[in-house]
């Protein structure tokens, strides 16, 4: 269904009460067919009328001796009669204007018989008595519907499967938390809906807030908006999208985890104060843990002493909170057991994409301690036991599988298969990430920065401080016995 409802009637009955009434009704938000707003130049009259009969919920017929006399308007009629007959409901909605009972008595006996409502009464009591029909009190789509149109968006009727869609999409949990099916969950950019309620109202608005939210994350997942993306560019998303805006500064926290980079200090737009004020609480909470000597967070920061802030808010710090470079990317790119998925790329196109000039719109300080949390970093290797399993050349994997050898203990050799999957693999993250270098300049950055090396030390050292752990275990184990 296009529309709420079809306006048949007479073309002489316009200017004196046709045309006020179509206007009264756009006003509420009802979707009308009325020839004035339906009908376009060049359009078939015939096929343009069947259209509107065919996919309107209801027909308002405005009955009057002009309506009487021509052949147009009772043509309509008689096509929402037809669909009448073949449904369950009454979808003709008779208007009396300026006749009598005995009048519609000799045109049609049946409409005779029908409750109708008389122009005589005035506009206002008749736009009332056809949205008593057309939206019926407690109805929370209609709600919904009203709610999503004063943001300034225009959805279908809400006999259209889009609201179907809606309601089930309602019902989605929150992309945080435990693992739980892709399909019960939102993606990125999705924020708290509104809470269930008992009301009318209180279903309208999770619902409309729902339908908005749908909207901005399909078009965040189509257009990759994401922790790579320049801020102007972010900006602009969320001002484009009506409810985004609000709903950020009521999730600051949440904002900053889908657009980390509006944290950084002068970059956040109309999100600058707010995401100050809560950098500035979350130091103060911070500093209360230290005056508590708590341990909390120390396993984060880069002299093992507790953070400065909370991690969320680490690149508005001028010493990022004191947490180590490799939790700032850790941090910044969007990762953790019950944190929201923000990244649109894997972890090996953002290596390649800190390599590239395309990231220096990052300031150089905040770049420089991305880069080298990320270097030190173990996820940014790819092969078929990685999360990155979209290699499709030859040598996919062999880097991985040769690093693998170095940890426990054999020498590591870049020969011409290693050399081939890493400028494989970097034209991947090239054509994803549109990077404007060639393959071989990104190439010679990666082992300028030692990323090799890096991920060969990290890896040995985890593994030796888990068998100094295994063996403290054992030896008190012994003692136990």
């Amino acid at each position: 269904m296009l529309y709420d409802l079809f306006i048949c009637h007479a073309s002489e009955d316009k200017k004196s009460f046709v045309r006020p009434l179509a206007d009264a009704l756009k006003a509420k938000n009802v979707e009308a067919w009325y020839d004035e707003f339906s009908l376009k130049l060049r359009d078939s009259i015939r096929r343009t009328l069947d259209k509107g009969l065919k996919q309107s919920r209801f027909g308002v017929v405005v009955l009057s001796k002009a309506f009487f006399k021509k052949e147009w308007p009772q043509y309509e009629l008689d096509g929402l009669a037809e669909r009448e007959m073949k449904g369950r409901d009454k979808l003709i909605l008779p208007i009396w204007h300026d006749v009598t009972h005995d009048d519609i008595l000799a045109y049609s006996p049946s409409l005779a018989g029908r409750r109708a409502v008389l122009s005589s009464e005035g506009l206002e009591k008749v736009v009332d008595e056809i949205l008593d029909v057309v939206r019926p009190q407690g109805s929370p789509l209609i709600v919904a519907r009203d709610i999503v149109i004063e943001w300034g968006l225009t959805p279908p009727v809400i006999t259209d499967e889009y609201w179907l869609r809606v309601v089930e999409a309602s019902n989605r949990l929150p992309g945080f938390g435990p693992t739980i099916p892709d399909e019960s969950i939102w993606s990125r950019w999705s924020f708290p809906l509104p809470p269930k309620g008992e009301t009318a109202q209180n279903w309208g608005e999770r619902l409309a807030w729902t339908a908005m939210q749908q909207d901005w994350v399909a078009d965040a997942d189509k257009t990759a908006i994401s922790v790579t993306t320049p801020p102007d560019r972010v900006l602009s998303f969320i001002a484009d999208h009506p409810g985004l805006s609000e709903i950020c500064e009521t999730y600051p926290g949440l904002a900053a985890e889908y657009a980390p980079q509006l944290t950084i200090p002068g970059i956040g737009g109309p999100l600058e104060s707010i995401f100050e004020e809560e950098y500035q609480k979350s130091k103060n909470e911070y500093a209360q843990r230290r005056v508590q000597n708590s341990r909390f967070g120390t396993g984060l920061t880069k002299d093992r002493k507790p953070p400065l802030c909370d991690e969320t808010w680490c690149l508005r710090s001028p010493t990022f909170g004191n947490y180590d470079s490799v939790h700032v990317s850790y941090q910044y790119f969007g990762h953790g057991m019950f944190r929201p998925n923000v990244a649109y790329h894997d972890d090996p196109d953002h290596a390649f994409w800190l390599l590239s000039r395309a990231s220096l719109w990052i300031p150089k300080k905040i770049h420089d301690v991305l880069l080298n949390g990320m270097r030190r970093w173990i996820t940014w290797l790819w092969g078929p036991l990685c999360e990155d399993k979209d290699g499709e050349w030859k040598n996919f994997g062999t880097l991985s599988k040769v690093l693998s050898e170095a940890i426990d203990g054999k020498p590591f050799r870049w020969n011409d298969e290693v050399k081939d999957d890493v400028l494989n693999r970097i034209q991947l993250s090239k054509e994803r990430m549109n990077l404007p270098e060639d393959v071989s300049t990104i190439l010679e950055r990666f082992l300028d920065q030692r990323f090799i090396e890096n991920y060969i030390k990290t890896q040995r050292g985890h593994r030796r401080r888990n068998s100094n752990s295994a063996e403290r275990r054992n030896r008190v184990k012994k003692r136990a016995q």
